[in-house]
């Protein structure tokens, strides 16, 4: 039963969470009045209190079930005996249970249970707000006397008419000027707390003060019980084989008291297992009259899911020895008019004298007790069942709100617009509008390949790699013509014939004539870079937002609306191409639903390298043949040997004049054969460039990866557009997820 309550509590704070964001739904700029009106439950405060109730009933039966004591109730109109019957139960006297002859004394209800150990009186007292509330109001109201005050001290200064002309009212009047004016005897004691006094003193602060301690204080009398709100006796009771009871002393039925009713009853249902209603015969009264019916009446809200009033409401009636016939006219009227005629029927009715603690115990307390033994567990079923059977409404109830609420939000779904059509849509766009810029790029990267203009960056980098080359030769290859004819003469003498130097010197010539035209890397580089940032500029075009440097590049994204067969607009960027490439390609994987192919496509594009070395000199390596020690005779095709000199230094100058010319010519053919191949770098970007276009936008999952990199960046991509979107969708999506947490504790409920 506390899993239970627990449960219940969790439902009440999920629907009072639902209550919460539909409201954050229903203000927000998506919703049109239909919308609004379509999500508003009227029904739903009424289910959160209804589940609040649920979940007080389960924890109460809790408190029911773990409760160590079997509590009775004894109540009756005044002057019935009901003191007296207290007395004889629990052995306490008028200081403690305080009886009156024609006149209520009992102000406090009080629980007094059964202690072989412990004597005393707990006091739970009243603070200045439940005084006001539970007191001064309900007195307030009765007597159309509005506003009640706040505050104790707007309470003190009231001013109060002397008399009412209605009996009632009057009477209630009376009671209000008396604590009015009796305030000061109590206010110090409106502490809110838990007062320990002994039993010997308890009587002032559960009983009405007596008629002789009124007219000797008159409006100075003291009136301690105004502030408390439950007194809780413990004793020993004086009945043998007595454990583990409790009695609570209910104020007297028919008392003309403010919301009478509501005090008569409040906070005990499930906290007493039976009630003893006292009624005694006398000259005035020997007959069931309306305040006994009505009295009967309230106990009903104290019984419960209790199906049987008799097992819970037992009559006691109140004989008079010394008056059998007044006891037998009672008794005739109980047969008649209360069982029909037939003893016991509604009402099981113990018969005794309340004033003999004896009899009370033989021919009350015994009897009820053996009753409650066998009747509890049948009692504890019903209640138990009743509360089920009542939460069970609720929870059919709240599934029915739910079943309009799940329509209503699919209405919003589709109205709306949850983003995930809008996502799809933007997604398409995004896919479409790249597309067109970069076969614009792409066709204008074609031009440059083919066309008819050669590039003539590539020529003046040729000229320049050959002007160097040349310069080198005519340096004495790097050494001064001097120093390199010295150094010729002093091998072959050395080693005794010419191919000792012209064979190594042919290898580093070959080598330096390559590096030396190698310096076209530095062109290729800067070409390379340009197809980035042009390639880059196509993107961030569209995707500008993501790449924003302090505010210094902006994507023209409206330009994304403009003919498909314009340049495409270069969006500024602060970094370089190659660096927003990278960062794509970083958003491309890192994004909350990863996108590898669109990230691959990117990569690959980074990952090329144009170089002299792999692009161009397998094209020029014949250029460089004749700087060989030997050679192929044009003729025969023979292998010779085209270095003969005399080892003298004329030999090493005719030597030196062989090798100038010779890589001059070697300088010259390759410089020839790279300027036919000018288109060649031109080409290469274009298929580099068409290949990543190819593979971004026409990949097997292009489609799928631009879906999630917009589910991903839209807010990036698009700020204004999806910030009020997001928004709406983050509070649908609260709704739902309340929704399931409901429906989740509903069915763990039902399990």
């Amino acid at each position: 039963m506390q899993r239970e309550s627990e449960r219940w509590h969790t439902l009440g704070e999920h629907l009072a969470e639902l209550d919460d964001a539909l409201a954050d739904l229903r203000v927000h700029t998506t919703m049109d009045a239909e919308l609004v009106t379509a999500l508003t439950l009227p029904q739903l405060t009424e289910i959160q209190l209804a589940v609040a109730q649920a979940a007080d009933s389960f924890k109460v039966i809790a408190s029911r079930f773990t409760r160590t004591t079997v509590n009775i109730g004894v109540s009756g109109a005044a002057r019935m005996g009901k003191s007296t019957l207290l007395q004889s139960i629990s052995g306490l006297d008028d200081n403690q249970i305080p009886t009156g002859h024609g006149i209520p004394v009992t102000a406090v209800r009080s629980r007094i249970f059964h202690s072989p150990a412990v004597r005393r009186a707990e006091l739970e007292m009243h603070s200045p707000e439940s005084f006001l509330t539970a007191v001064i109001s309900p007195l307030h109201a009765a007597l159309d006397l509005s506003p009640a005050p706040r505050t104790v001290a707007e309470f003190r200064d009231w001013v109060y008419p002397e008399a009412h002309p209605d009996t009632r009212h009057r009477v209630l009047l009376t009671r209000l000027r008396e604590l009015h004016s009796a305030l000061t005897s109590y206010e110090p004691l409106l502490t809110g707390g838990v007062k320990t006094v002994p039993l010997e003193e308890v009587r002032p602060f559960v009983a009405y003060p007596t008629h002789e301690e009124i007219s000797k204080a008159g409006e100075r009398v003291e009136r301690a019980y105004a502030a408390v709100r439950e007194a809780r006796i413990e004793c020993a009771f004086p009945h043998e084989h007595v454990a583990r009871i409790g009695i609570v002393d209910l104020p007297g039925l028919g008392e003309v008291v403010a919301d009478a009713e509501r005090q008569h009853v409040a906070g005990l249902r499930n906290e007493v297992d039976a009630v003893l209603v006292v009624k005694r015969s006398s000259d005035t009264s020997s007959f069931f009259d309306e305040t006994d019916t009505a009295g009967l009446g309230l106990l009903d809200e104290v019984r419960g899911f209790v199906r049987s009033t008799g097992e819970f409401a037992y009559l006691v009636h109140n004989t008079d020895p010394d008056k059998p016939h007044l006891a037998e006219n009672l008794r005739g009227d109980l047969l008649r008019n209360v069982n029909g005629g037939e003893p016991d029927r509604f009402f099981t009715v113990f018969e005794t004298d309340v004033r003999d603690p004896e009899r009370v115990g033989r021919e009350v307390l015994g009897p009820l007790l053996k009753r409650m033994a066998e009747g509890l567990p049948v009692m504890d079923a019903e209640v138990l069942a009743g509360t089920r059977t009542q939460a069970s409404s609720v929870r059919d109830r709240t599934r029915l709100q739910l079943t309009d609420l799940r329509r209503a939000l699919d209405q919003v779904a589709r109205r709306a617009g949850v983003p995930e059509e809008v996502n799809e849509a933007k997604a398409a766009q995004l896919r479409s509008t790249i597309a067109r810029r970069l076969r614009v790029l792409v066709a204008e990267l074609a031009a440059e390949a083919h066309g008819s203009v050669l590039d003539q960056g590539f020529g003046e980098a040729v000229e320049k790699a050959y002007e160097d080359v040349v310069g080198w030769i005519q340096d004495g290859f790097g050494k001064g013509p001097d120093a390199w004819k010295e150094e010729a003469l002093a091998c072959m003498i050395t080693e005794g014939h010419a191919a000792a130097f012209a064979g190594p010197e042919f290898s580093r010539i070959r080598v330096e004539i390559s590096r030396r035209f190698a310096a076209l890397d530095d062109f290729f580089t800067a070409r390379l870079t340009a197809a980035w940032d042009r390639t880059a500029a196509v993107l961030a075009a569209e995707c500008g937002a993501l790449f924003q440097d302090d505010g210094s590049g902006e994507a023209d994204s409206a330009s994304s609306s403009d003919d498909a067969t314009a340049a495409p607009a270069v969006a500024p960027v602060a970094r370089s191409g190659r660096d927003v490439l990278a960062e794509l390609a970083e958003l491309f994987a890192a994004s909350s639903q990863p996108c590898p192919g669109l990230a691959s496509a990117v990569n690959s594009l980074l990952d090329v390298r144009l170089e002299y070395r792999t692009l161009l000199y397998p094209r020029v390596r014949p250029d460089l043949a004749p700087l060989n020690l030997q050679v192929t005779h044009p003729d025969t095709g023979e292998q010779m040997q085209h270095v003969a000199v005399p080892l003298t230094a004329e030999g090493a100058e005719h030597l030196h004049e062989l090798f100038n010319s010779l890589a001059e010519q070697a300088a010259f053919r390759i410089q020839r054969s790279l300027s036919q191949e000018a288109a060649v770098p031109a080409v290469v970007i274009h298929a580099l460039v068409e290949q990543f276009e190819d593979t971004l936008i026409r990949s097997g999952t292009s489609v799928m990866e631009f879906r999630r990199f917009v589910r991903s960046y839209r807010n990036d991509l698009w700020p204004a557009e999806f910030k009020g979107i997001d928004e709406a969708n983050s509070r649908f999506a609260r709704v739902l997820r309340v929704t399931q947490d409901i429906s989740k504790t509903l069915e763990e409920g039902q399990r």
